[in-house]
């Protein structure tokens, strides 16, 4: 099976202009800022379920962040998105797109119809990465949530997913997956009432469906000590074409610390 990614990046204008002339502090590594959108793109996947079919060998059925934790690779996604689906064929392509990888197990909570805390789930990849090390490089070392700090000093929240109607799954036809990937530029916008969540409001308004871009990653660049740096914000949970809600990176925080205590 043959993958292609496409990645199509949302005109930012001025707010990538805030920070694009500056080295993004990301982990204590500088990332040029002309970069750092593809950088940070890079930790978000479409969610792939591996089938027993010979023709038809994969579903995408949204989207996933990759983040490294305590040392355990693992993949990210919102429950909402695995109904009727058996969560024991959640898989990662290798780079080549020939080699489904299946996960080494999940964990997650028993949803809850009072809070968004748990429509979180975490798939582990850290037995499969280590016999597919090409895999490791694609974790983002999850340290730390972002500090608070006034929005005067947020430059830009990054949120990149795959939205369903954007993949071209051509797998019967010519055995292709055109893997499409969306970035929207985005800022606060507002608290909702459930305290795990935060809404957030494309500088863009995306031009088609966000279906799909649940899972995906939030990313946020905001100024401290006179540079700008780059903090995991959360997992999209939900979305129009304007604005989004994301689980914070602190309630994915806490969700981790107590299933992988």
């Amino acid at each position: 099976m043959r993958s292609h990614l496409n990645s199509h990046n949302q005109d930012a204008g001025t707010v990538i202009g805030r920070f694009a002339e500056y080295g993004v502090d990301l982990n204590g590594l500088i990332i040029p800022g002309r970069s750092i959108e593809s950088v940070l793109a890079s930790y978000a996947f479409n969610l792939v379920v591996n089938n027993d079919d010979e023709t038809f060998k994969i579903s995408l059925v949204g989207s996933a962040t990759a983040v490294r934790y305590r040392g355990r690779e693992l993949l990210l996604a919102s429950q909402h998105q695995l109904r009727d689906v058996d969560e024991t064929q959640v898989s990662m392509l290798t780079d080549s797109g020939r080699h489904v990888i299946t996960s080494g197990g999940r964990r997650g909570y028993k949803p809850r119809s009072d809070t968004d805390a748990h429509d979180i789930i975490a798939f582990d990849f850290t037995e499969p990465c280590k016999d597919c090390p090409e895999l490791k490089k694609r974790f983002f070392d999850f340290r730390q949530p972002p500090p608070d700090v006034l929005n005067v000093h947020v430059l830009g929240m990054l949120l990149t997913g795959y939205p369903s109607g954007a993949q071209k799954y051509e797998i019967h036809e010519n055995n292709h997956l055109g893997i499409v990937r969306r970035q929207v530029v985005c800022l606060p916008h507002s608290q909702p009432s459930d305290d795990v969540l935060l809404t957030v409001k494309a500088v863009h308004p995306m031009a088609e469906d966000p279906d799909g871009m649940s899972g995906g990653s939030a990313f946020v660049i905001q100024w401290q000590h006179g540079q700008p740096h780059a903090y995991f914000a959360g997992v999209i949970l939900r979305g129009g074409t304007s604005r989004f809600q994301i689980l914070k990176a602190g309630v994915v925080l806490s969700f981790l610390e107590s299933v992988f205590a």
